[in-house]
């Protein structure tokens, strides 16, 4: 078993210290050791290689392995984004707009298309959610469509055997069962689907209804808002869906929610958030967050208060009660005895300090504040909130509500429970599975794998051959959204087009599609059924022009849902709060809570097999290819746990999960979190095998938290691939602890920088430099970046649409933990302050395109080296791979290729890979290029126009992606360009720049708004 690494204990960092890592922290001998070489260790270890069968794995779900159908133009027409050509010409790119379902809410999306082959997924502008950006599960989903472990053909399980089958086979025995089906009108038949919000797929689910009145439709996901439904539903009778509007709050508490990152409206929430963070606007607005471990948004906090996530319940109360009595607010009549109801809980036994400042905040900002809770809060908390906001006056103002779609429907844990009763029963005779993995993702106390086995006749609709495919009678290929049609309402309601963009690779079926075959003589096409859905939703009139402008923007306008505004019923709430207890949790060591949340890259499990999203670090851990169980500093000193420790996890009934423990700072102390959706047995090449099923420990009573955890460490060490110190800056600040501070990370608080906007050039005076020689100019274009750390949230968006556009591989856990990770761009994630209790920064590093560019002068072949518009560019053929560039980099930024993982690959492989972009051989050396080929596609359509360039025309792939539009594109000559004026802000600096390499980037500094009664040390 390989041991443990002795790691020293952390000191308490003092000042304005940042930090990557808990072994920076510290400090020690070994850990200067380690960045002082120019690579981690073991990157320049004999190149042994991994074996073709490792090889084959790691690569499997990054590359393109496409049948001979894979050109194959959609039959029906599909409308391109932009000017619709009368003919396609080969070699030049069309744009398509489709959506993309997750979890019952459609993401708008702009697919690029090269001769009939998807190769780039952005944000459609047209989308009122994305309006441009696009997630990192979003744009690594087209790797899902060429990937060769998807499920090919119909099969059938006898027994232990598996027959491949036709698809007319399988209408042979539907054709049968339905018979017999329609006979009894659907008794005992059941149908479990993934949460969808399709008008096609409610119109087919009609018509199965209409023909078979008695089966029993349920929906289930592992991840849903349901307990924000059943809280508004408790607290004003109708189930409810909270649109939140940050651009408009200036006051912001978050109950473990994160709004910025799982929500999924985050894109256009990350967006209003940081419209409303400009620090030279009137006003900044101030953002509370309560959470038992670090979410997106407890990272862009001013004030985080660390809780474990059964305490938020009473937090929740506590405040509550605070501004019914305390506040000066309005109490209506009817609300008189929530009031009494909430008078025990004005005794404050948690955070005492911080209840009182936050309802004063909340109040005097009266319609200018929002409360935002977690969806793994429980009801009472999403009811409070729905109260609190109602006492506010928030609602209709920082809120909006509307009714939620089907609230007539069961939530996923009663369906899924229902499901299992009627299993034991011997009710169910049939059951269709529409998507979705329950056999993986179903609470465990249920033992659904078990139950689906022994059914006779069982059905499953799936993108992948996966556990609970392994367990059904029939296995169905399901057709990937970019090669079917369909539709799906955005998190607003707008409905969306999803149209093909290629013809199904391995003869998969939509969802519709196969409900048509079952039921009707002859079958109908998705193209005809959507069709026909939307000719209802659009009416006769004008319907042909209509659905060309539907197919051409993607999105049906005004049909976004209608906002409602209930009055609060106090009946239901009042007998809630009344049976609450205003006793605080006892948490100890000996009895820990455990959270369970979804991943942020792989989500549920679903995206498992997708070798970006497993490579790309996550955005406050690091961690690639596993999961881990999160603990806090303070708990891991206690128990002795090491990072990377393998630890036993026990409930008091005896269900038990070995996993490793990830030190966290800044997670509750009594509070352990286990990301979901790892330890796969049947993901694919690439998915299996990664990290540890927490889904082992998750049951019907404990679905997002639960008490009564106990912790054994094991003794033994798991490796982790982690890449949070590798690429490590700036050797001389490493000896240097305050001067290399203001160096990569500059901040202020907002107090601060109003009182003297120019604080970053006074600290940068003594760095006053001054050339040796007349230096190079640029007559034409000098192209620049800014990148504002007050607007990034580290979401990892830029990071995917690099590695997209870029055709940039993907290494296996076994090389990054070596430092041999590929990305062009990282986002460097710094901690400030104690490691219990620190505070985030990101900052996006890539090559900065030093005009004085150290690595320049380094290579003996000039294989990198400056053109005539200022970029750093690269030849790759001149490249002998010295690596001497590399170890001259200051910044770190550039990559080399130990390996050729595009040897062994056949055209067809290749099908993916952007055309604009060289696909680079082992010994290369690469980097960032500002996305020359974007430069140079719109240079040259300007110049076949007779026209100059528009600022703001060209957009390389990380700034069009980025929802908070944080990076920035543009010409430094042209003054007026938006680029131009972010370099001439007071808040913008250079980092590194005192070695007078003059950088191309410039970074603009974060500006944080404390409140003034609790930025001094807080005393909690």
């Amino acid at each position: 078993m390989p041991s443990i690494e002795k790691e020293p204990k952390w000191p308490e960092s003092q000042g304005r210290t940042y930090w990557r890592s808990l072994r920076e922290l510290a400090a020690s001998s070994e850990y200067r050791q380690y960045v002082e070489r120019a690579f981690p260790p073991h990157a320049a270890e004999k190149l042994d290689g991994p074996s073709r069968r490792e090889f084959l794995r790691v690569i499997a779900a990054s590359l393109a392995l496409a049948g001979a159908t894979g050109c194959r133009w959609p039959k029906e027409t599909i409308v391109p984004y932009g000017k619709r050509p009368d003919n396609r010409i080969p070699g030049v790119p069309a744009h398509f707009a489709t959506a993309m379902e997750l979890g019952g809410v459609a993401s708008g999306l702009l697919v690029t298309s090269y001769d009939g082959r998807p190769i780039k997924i952005e944000g459609n502008p047209s989308h009122p959610i994305n309006q441009g950006a696009a997630s990192a599960i979003e744009q690594a989903s087209v790797l899902e469509l060429y990937d060769p472990d998807r499920s090919r053909r119909p099969s059938q399980r006898d027994k232990d055997q598996t027959t491949d089958r036709s698809w007319d086979e399988f209408a042979t025995y539907a054709k049968e069962r339905m018979t017999a089906w329609r006979a009894q009108k659907g008794k005992g038949v059941y149908v479990l689907s993934e949460a969808s919000s399709s008008p096609s797929l409610s119109d087919m689910r009609q018509c199965w209804l209409e023909a078979l009145p008695e089966t029993k439709w349920l929906e289930y996901e592992p991840v849903s808002n349901d307990n924000e439904r059943e809280g508004t539903r408790l607290a004003t009778g109708t189930p409810l869906l909270a649109h939140p509007k940050l651009d408009r709050a200036e006051i912001i508490l978050s109950l473990e929610a994160d709004p910025l990152g799982r929500h999924p409206a985050a894109l256009k929430l990350a967006r209003d958030f940081i419209v409303g963070r400009n620090p030279d606007g009137e006003s900044v607005n101030r953002l509370y967050a309560v959470e038992s471990y670090y979410t997106t948004t407890g990272a862009m906090a001013d004030h985080r208060l660390i809780m474990p996530s059964g305490s938020i319940e009473l937090f929740a109360l506590y405040i509550c009660a605070e501004l019914f009595h305390k506040q000066n607010l309005e109490i209506p009549e009817n609300l008189q005895p929530i009031k009494v109801a909430l008078e025990p809980f004005l005794d404050h036994k948690i955070y005492p300090k911080y209840i009182p400042i936050i309802a004063k905040e909340l109040t005097s900002h009266k319609g200018r504040s929002v409360i935002l809770a977690g969806p793994q809060q429980s009801e009472i908390v999403h009811a409070l909130v729905y109260l609190m906001n109602w006492l506010l006056d928030s609602i209709g103002k920082t809120i909006t509500y509307t009714e939620a779609p089907d609230p007539k429907r069961a939530t996923h844990l009663d369906a899924i429970r229902s499901l299992k009763e009627d299993m034991n029963a011997g009710i169910v005779q049939a059951l269709i599975i529409l998507g979705g993995n329950p056999a993986y993702d179903s609470p465990v106390d249920l033992n659904l794998p078990g139950e689906l086995a022994n059914l006779e006749h069982t059905i499953h609709l799936s993108l992948y051959e996966n556990e609970t495919s392994q367990r059904c009678r029939w296995r169905l290929p399901r057709a990937h959204f970019l090669e079917s049609w369909g539709d799906a309402r955005a998190y607003d309601g707008t409905i969306c087009a999803i149209q093909p963009l290629i013809a199904p690779l391995y003869e998969g079926k939509s969802a519709i599609e196969l409900l048509s075959s079952m039921l009707e003589e002859k079958p109908q096409s998705g193209y005809e059924i959507v069709r026909r859905v939307m000719k209802i939703q659009m009416g006769e009139a004008n319907f042909e022009a209509r659905w060309q402008t539907f197919l051409h923007d993607g999105i049906l306008s005004d049909s976004r849902y209608n906002e409602i505004t209930p009055d609060v019923t106090s009946a239901a709430l009042l007998d809630v709060i009344a049976n609450t207890s205003n006793e605080p949790i006892p948490f100890g060591k000996d009895k820990l809570e455990l959270v369970f949340v979804p991943d942020s890259k792989i989500y549920d499990g679903r995206f498992s097999n997708n070798g970006w999203l497993q490579e790309l670090p996550d955005y406050h851990t690091k961690l690639t290819w596993d999961n881990a169980a999160m603990i806090s500093p303070a708990l891991a000193e206690e128990l002795s746990v090491r990072n990377g420790e393998m630890i036993l996890l026990r409930y008091e009934d005896r269900r038990e999960l070995e996993i490793a423990a990830y030190i966290m700072p800044g997670q509750a102390q009594y509070s352990i979190m286990l990301p979901l959706g790892y330890g796969r047995t049947a993901a694919g090449r690439a998915g299996n095998g990664v990290g540890f099923n927490t889904y082992q420990l998750r049951t019907t009573s404990a679905m997002n938290c639960r008490t009564g955890l106990y912790i054994e460490p094991l003794g033994y060490a798991y490796p982790l691939a982690m890449t949070q110190d590798h690429h490590f800056i700036d050797l001389v600040g490493m000896r240097e602890r305050e001067r290399r501070i203001g160096e990569l990370i500059r901040e202020a608080d907002l107090d601060e920088y109003k009182k003297n906007p120019d604080f970053l050039h006074q600290e940068e005076a003594h760095h006053t430099v001054h050339p040796l020689w007349k230096e190079q100019e640029y007559p034409n274009h000098k192209w620049g970046m800014a990148i504002d750390l007050n607007s990034c949230i580290g979401c990892n968006a830029c990071v995917a649409a690099c590695q997209a556009e870029n055709n940039i591989p993907v290494v296996g856990k076994k090389q990054v933990k070596n430092g041999r990770e590929m990305h062009w761009i990282r986002i460097d994630r710094y901690f400030k302050g104690d490691a219990n209790e620190p505070e985030i920064a990101h900052q996006p590093v890539a090559c900065v395109q030093c005009e004085n560019a150290p690595c320049e002068q380094v290579c003996p072949v000039a294989a990198t080296t400056h053109d005539h518009e200022g970029l750093n560019a690269m030849v790759y053929n001149r490249c002998i791979g010295t690596r001497y560039c590399s170890n001259n980099c200051p910044y770190k930024v550039r990559r080399f290729n130990f390996f050729n993982y595009q040897k062994d690959l056949q055209d067809m492989e290749k099908m993916q890979y952007n055309p604009d972009v060289t696909v680079r051989s082992r010994g290369v050396m690469e980097k960032c290029t500002y996305c020359t080929q974007r430069i140079e596609a719109v240079k040259i359509a300007a110049k076949n126009d007779g026209r100059a360039i528009a600022d703001g025309e060209i957009i390389p792939a990380c700034a069009q992606t980025c929802p908070t539009k944080a990076i920035v594109f543009g010409d430094l000559n042209n003054k007026q360009s938006r680029a131009a004026q972010l370099h001439a802000k007071s808040r913008s600096y250079f980092m590194l720049g005192e070695l007078n390499i003059k950088p191309r980037t410039a970074y603009l500094a974060k500006i944080r708004n404390p409140n003034p009664e609790l930025a001094v040390e807080e005393d909690v």
